[in-house]
């Protein structure tokens, strides 16, 4: 029995629950002292086993101890999330946090709070972060140093003035405790990364990306394998074995910045219909499996995009090198060639490993003026030999796109905004994208792309990486019905279990009406988060049985990995060696990927949050438009046309008593009957930002 199991078991079935050092050593001689002292501080990270000086180890579940995480640290209280499948809320009143930080493993003694409302918990125990770094705005007045975290706002952490070193104060920094106390109070901690003024949008996200644990530097010697493969580049030995389509009209459609360009398409009119290639880098050709670069490129799971910067999986020796599907280059990549209806059915397709040469690196903006004939005479003449082509793929496109609509994907309209960045690193400008008939076609061909390939592993059986959209959670179905019913829309087949053309159906009939953005959000707040599996689960929201990634290997490894598979198949490895091979690999992949992304994503978010709130400073004290995005119990959130989005508290409008509706979309004044609905138009004022934590406050206009 190995030895985890054994200590689990001598602590389950000892007479009394807990058992000290000296005790478990003598039930169990065949492993060291040493070695029983790992495993219990192993257990005890984990939240199954308590330690307790007076008694000694007992495991969690014999004395109803609970382990969580704590998620927000407010001053005078705090919350933790359990590890159970519901992931329980549980309040902990500040005396009982025992100085846990947020972010932080615990075990907790839980208990019915007084008003019956929810759990309220005691810390009996804290797991240290092991890399214990927190960020935050550093602040000085005379000798007196301390930190105000992003993660804890309404919290100070004593600063050992000694470690302050450069910074100053109103700077952003990251810390680690010195000192560990048994309240935030009686905490030291020291400075240990400077990033500069907390005030410049640029300086926040340096921070916000060490947070989220994303890697800003390759080690060497990935850097060492990256520089081999850029040195060696295209040699036409790899040519042998695959399919030489370099005198295929082949070619790239990106904005005219992009550098990594990871995919390109063929197409034309074949007998009984078209023939789509969507042709993508054989990245998985120079990253092999075992390499650094494969290490780094599952660590990092996903490249990281935010205002004017990247953060790439890998080394631009092949992002932007060997690996970018450059105009006029020879270049290997692994094919999706599929036979298509006019009706934009798949009628049959077949996935190969070939060499390719695009002809031509197309600029969305000008194929859109092509497409709408707004196309300047120099445009015109540019794109001459591709022309023709892209006309029929644009038509085709829009048949796509109807096909996929009529049945039942889902379209929830949503701005995405670009940051204009300037020389210095600031921002100067907030452009919402504009997504013309040559992004929308593209996304049309990348899904018919992405659905044969997933086909593919589907129905050959392969060990493979699965994008999956589960359905949506049957509680919050409940309340958007009852939402869409108060609009007057007899939506009732709203329920557990309902195809995804109800609720697509739902987005479509109040597209352009007063209650689209709340409908919209709702609709939303209802859906399972997408994420990457080893089963085909299916995608609801794109209503399809058969969805993966295969598109972008250049900058997501869930990519990667399917072409590694593939090119496994393709070369002729048995189908028995295939599962040996990658049964456990894809899902440690999909876990990894998915938990990579929602860091990504966080990233992203929060900082773009802060280049948006740099750019409103200018703003403040202004009147701006905005339409209620959100509404909570202490205010609502306005975003205005830009897409920057702010709060104003309830606390600053005078003489009011609104309340927040049960069903969370709406604050009421029940003494005037005042609404302030997800979807209204209201005139804010800008009242202050904090670009260090991406936020805005407003005022109601008067």
């Amino acid at each position: 029995m190995k030895l985890k199991e054994t200590v689990e078991k001598q602590l389950r079935e000892s007479r009394q629950p807990y058992m000290n050092m000296k005790l478990l050593c003598t039930r169990m001689p065949s492993f060291q002292k040493y070695q029983i002292r790992a495993c219990l501080n192993e257990l005890e990270r984990e939240g199954k086993v308590y330690f307790s000086k007076e008694s000694g180890y007992a495991l969690c579940s014999r004395l109803g101890i609970v382990s969580g995480t704590v998620v927000k640290v407010a001053g005078k209280f705090g919350f933790a999330q359990l590890d159970d499948e519901e992931g329980t809320q549980v309040f902990i009143p500040g005396r009982f946090l025992m100085g846990a930080m947020a972010g932080e493993k615990v075990l907790l003694k839980t208990r019915p709070s007084r008003t019956g409302q929810s759990l309220e918990g005691e810390v009996l125990h804290v797991t240290p972060d092991p890399d214990g770094g927190y960020i935050g705005v550093l602040h000085q007045a005379g000798q007196s140093c301390w930190v105000v975290l992003d993660s804890m706002p309404k919290t100070d952490i004593q600063v050992r003035p000694s470690s302050v070193g450069t910074a100053k104060d109103g700077d952003k920094v990251m810390v680690k405790l010195a000192v560990r106390g048994k309240s935030h109070f009686s905490h030291v901690a020291e400075v240990v990364t400077v990033f500069g003024d907390s005030k410049k949008a640029k300086n926040c996200c340096d921070a916000i990306l060490v947070e989220n644990k994303v890697k800003l530097d390759f080690d060497e010697a990935t850097l060492q394998e990256a520089a081999a493969v850029g040195e060696r580049g295209v040699d036409p030995a790899d040519f042998a074995g695959r399919e030489d389509l370099r005198d295929w009209c082949i070619f790239t459609i990106d904005s005219k910045e992009t550098k990594d360009i990871d995919d390109a398409i063929s197409f034309r009119q074949v007998e009984g219909g078209f023939e789509l290639g969507v042709h993508i880098a054989d990245v998985s050709h120079y990253v092999k499996r075992g390499s650094a670069l494969d290490a780094e490129a599952f660590e990092r799971g996903t490249s990281v995009y935010y205002a004017n910067a990247v953060v790439p999986m890998l080394p631009v020796e092949l992002s932007n090198g060997v690996c970018s599907l450059n105009p006029d280059e020879d270049r290997l990549a692994l094919s999706c060639i599929c036979k298509m209806a006019p009706s934009g059915e798949i009628l049959g397709y077949r996935i190969a490993k070939t060499v390719i040469r695009s002809c031509k690196k197309c600029a969305y903006s000008e194929v859109n003026a092509l497409l709408d004939g707004t196309a300047t005479p120099e445009v015109e003449a540019a794109y001459a030999q591709v022309k023709e082509t892209l006309l029929q793929m644009g038509a085709f496109g829009k048949v796509l796109e109807a096909r996929r609509f009529g049945r039942g994907a889902m379209n929830i309209e949503s701005m995405e905004a670009k940051i204009v960045i300037d020389e210095n690193g600031d921002p100067v400008d907030i452009l919402v994208r504009d997504r013309g008939d040559s992004e929308k076609m593209i996304e049309e061909f990348m899904l018919t792309a992405n659905e044969a390939v997933a086909r593919f592993g589907r129905e050959k059986q392969l060990p493979f990486v699965y994008r999956v959209h589960e359905d949506p959670d049957p509680e919050r179905l409940e309340v958007l019905q009852g939402i869409v019913k108060a609009f007057g829309h007899p939506y009732l087949k709203i329920k557990a279990g309902a195809p995804s053309k109800v609720l697509a159906d739902v987005l479509d009939v109040t597209r352009g009406k007063p209650e689209q953005i709340l409908i919209h959000k709702m609709v939303l707040r209802s859906m399972a988060k997408a994420k990457y599996a080893e089963t085909p689960l299916g995608h609801y929201s794109l209503s399809l049985h058969d969805y993966t990634h295969f598109t972008s290997p250049i900058r997501r490894y869930p990519d990667l990995s399917i072409h590694r598979i593939l090119t496994d198949y393709l070369d002729g490895v048995p189908a028995e060696e295939i599962k040996k091979r990658y049964g456990e690999f894809v899902k440690e992949a999909a876990l990894q990927s998915t938990n990579r992304e929602i860091g990504a994503m966080l990233a992203e978010r929060s900082c773009d949050d802060a280049y948006k709130a740099q750019y409103m400073e200018r703003f403040v004290g202004q009147e701006l438009d905005g339409i209620i995005s959100g509404v909570a119990s202490y205010g609502f959130y306005v975003q205005l046309p830009n897409t920057a989005e702010g709060l104003v508290r309830l606390a600053t409008i005078e003489n009011t008593d609104f309340e927040l509706s049960e069903d969370g979309t709406k604050l009421v004044e029940e003494r005037t009957g005042r609404t302030l609905r997800i979807g209204d138009p209201v005139r804010v004022k800008v009242r202050a930002v904090n670009v260090s934590l991406g936020q805005v406050d407003f005022d109601l206009a008067k």
